[in-house]
Formats: structure tokens, sequence, C-alpha cells
């Protein structure tokens, strides 16, 4: 009897799925740069490179929706990020390192559960930030340390409402004992009137071994649209006494990224940036950015607290788009630091970079 009972429902299920409308989905970016540094260890030597590219990293991904009836859908998508130059995970141990998540979208907007984007990274990559956050070390330490990009265990919403749109997260520290440690809660809104927007938000983080210890990152910015180009402005105030800013604002082999920051100290940024972009042709794209940042109690891990710093960078890219899918690019960037800022560069008190390389969108 249990048996039948179990051969029905398998049925009944196997019935209902045919009549959905189901989708799915593989998609991916290919993005591989040929990069010049002109300092890239302690002893400020320059380097020559083959890494991903500007603004993208290679990923793989399938999404995937079925209808529900009466408007409801169910969702999912499995992201996974590698490095185009040798065939690695971005994320070593981690297969779907970018995004992992499932849930359900309606006319209420969409709730997701997994591992997924900050709303403020959502925020600034879709919307706000000029380079929609650049992928070099030397070109997203800015927007990347703000935001922090992604999280685990996150429950999110984002809806849309005429011209307003919000987005809500709680991602689960899961510390027995202690919900609170390792925790996370972001909030961003965001008006758009005809060529205007106008959105911020707010993060806290808590640290994932002293519930004491938290990073909270605030953001206004504007955006305008006139003709071919559009302006991008911002602020971002940040308050960390987790240790995260270091390591997210130093460049790969920097005493900031290498040894991360010292728990219990705050350290505090007040960070502005400023862009536009320029459709010149159809098939010419160009971008301009700055990004410039006043720091208080840098710390590092070995090295103590160094007081306060500066440090800014400038960032321009020329894209050709060959097609709908390929597009090749060239791209420089510049970034100055002082006083204790200059832990986040390696080897010098500033460095240039200097790319070409080819994008694939499938």
């Amino acid at each position: 009897m249990k048996k039948y009972s179990l051969l029905l429902v398998a049925a009944g299920l196997a019935s209902s799925g045919a009549m959905a409308q189901t989708s799915v989905t593989i998609y991916g970016i290919v993005d591989t740069s040929i990069r010049y540094l002109s300092s890239d260890n302690a002893a400020g030597q320059k380097n020559f490179v083959i890494t991903n590219g500007a603004i993208s990293n290679s990923r793989l991904g399938f999404k995937g929706t079925e209808d529900l009836g009466g408007g409801l859908k169910a969702i999912f998508r499995l992201e996974n990020g590698f490095n185009s130059d040798t065939g690695t995970l971005s994320s070593a141990g981690t297969l779907f390192s970018r995004q992992s998540y499932v849930g359900l979208s309606g006319s209420f907007g969409t709730v997701t559960l997994g591992r997924q984007q900050t709303p403020l990274f959502d925020l600034m990559a879709d919307h706000f930030d000029p380079l929609t956050v650049g992928n070099y070390d030397q070109n997203a330490w800015m927007p990347a340390g703000a935001t922090l990009v992604r999280n685990s265990n996150m429950i999110k919403y984002y809806g849309t409402f005429g011209g307003f749109a919000g987005g809500l997260s709680y991602a689960a520290g899961e510390k027995a004992g202690s919900v609170k440690t390792g925790s996370q809660f972001g909030a961003t809104g965001q008006y758009t009137a005809g060529p205007f927007s106008i959105g911020g938000g707010y993060q806290q983080t808590i640290s994932a071994t002293n519930s004491d210890w938290k990073d909270t990152a605030y953001n206004l910015s504007l955006s305008y649209a006139i003709g071919a180009a559009k302006l991008f402005g911002g602020y971002y105030r940040i308050k960390d006494s987790t240790g995260n800013t270091p390591a997210y604002f130093g460049v790969s082999g920097s005493a900031a990224a290498t040894n991360g920051g010292i728990g219990g100290i705050q350290r505090q940024d007040n960070a502005y940036f400023l862009g536009a972009t320029f459709q010149a042709t159809p098939a010419w794209s160009l971008t301009a950015a700055g990004y410039y940042d006043k720091s208080k109690n840098v710390t590092v891990a070995t090295l103590g607290n160094l007081g306060d710093g500066s440090r800014y960078a400038l960032v321009g890219v020329a894209e050709y788009a060959l097609s709908k899918r390929t597009q090749v690019y060239g791209t420089v960037d510049y970034n100055k630091a002082k006083d204790a800022a200059l832990t986040e560069l390696v080897g010098k008190d500033s460095v240039t970079g200097v790319a070409v390389g080819i994008r694939h969108i499938f």
C-alpha cells in the first residue's frame, strides 16, 4: 500500500512538472587580459601577467525559473567563478563561490535563500559604480571593501514599486549560542526619475570571532544620463573594527591584503568616487573613474596601528564591441598612496597598470 501511494505521488509530480512552464539557462563570461604592473613586489619590480579581466571575472552559471501560476515563480541560480588564465577556481574549494540560491518571485518582489551578493554590492554594480565594480585589485578596492561583495547563508529581498527599488538582507552567522556573531544586515533604496537616479545603503557585518566588533558602511550615490553620456558620483562612510577593510583595500601582495587588520581597533574611512561613461558609437564605449579615500586608524596585523593615510586611484577603459557577445578593450589605472595607506600598495607609493583583453559572453 505504501509503495503504491509513493508511485501515485511520483506520477502526480511528473505530470504537474510536465505542465508547468520551466526554463533553465546556461550562461557565462570568459574574460582574459594581458597586464603590465609598474610595481608588483616588495622590491618595487615590474611584472607582466596573463590574468582575469579588467571588469569581469570569468564565470559559468545555471539559472532557471518555474511558473507556479498566479504570477508566482520559483527561481534558482548556481554561479561558479574561475580563473580563465589557469582554469582554477577563483575561490579554492568552493564550486559555486559567486552565487548559490533558490527562491520565489512575484508581484511582491523576490525572496531568495543561499549564497548571494550583498544588496549594497548590487546597488553599486548595477547602478552607480562607473566601472560596475572592477575586477583588478587596483580598480575595485573601494567598492569591494565597502560592500564586501557577497555572503553565505543569506535571506534576501528585492522589490520595485514604480520609481522606487529596495533591497533587504540578513546573513546568519550560524554560531551556536550567539545569533549575532558573524551575522550581516544590509538595506538599500533607490529612486529613479527619468535620467536622474539617487540611491543609498547601509550594511553592518559582525565579526565571526567577537560580537562587539563591527564593520559598518553607509553609502549615498547619484547618477545622471545626458544623451550618450552618464555621470556618476558617490560617498562611502566606513567604520570597521573587524579588520576587514585593510584586506579588501590592499592589493595582492601588499601588507594590508596579506596580513589583514587588527580586530577591536576601529578604522574609519571617508571615501568618494566620480566617473562617467560615454557611448561614442554603437561599438565604442569609454569609461573614466576616480576614487579617493581618507583613512584613520589604519591597522595591519603585523605592523600595528599606523595612524592616518590617504589614497586615490584613476582608471580609464575603452571597449570595442566586435559583436553583441564579444568585446576587446584596453585599460589603464594609476594608484597613489600616502602615509599609513602606503601599506595598501606593493613596493612603491604609486603603481600603474596597463592592460588589453578580450571578453566573450555566452
